[in-house]
């Protein structure tokens, strides 16, 4: 999985400002997809369970920062 930064203007919280806020995230690829479904095809669905359960477990709460105030 690559990694990828995000980046978005919100309103900060702190700052009371329009900034840029970044956040870390993973991209997947098209092969990679296919190579789940093979996969969750050649498990009866239990490849499935495991990659909801990895992703659910992964989930990033949050996560962006501000780029000014970093909070």
């Amino acid at each position: 999985m690559a990694k990828v930064i995000e980046e978005q203007l919100k309103q900060c919280k702190k700052c009371e400002k329009t900034t840029k806020h970044y956040r870390n995230n993973s991209q997947s690829s098209g092969f990679m997809l296919l190579i789940h479904l093979v996969l969750t095809v050649v498990t009866v669905g239990i490849w499935l369970i495991l990659v909801i359960v990895w992703k659910l477990l992964n989930t990033k709460i949050g996560g962006w920062r501000c780029s000014e105030c970093s909070s």
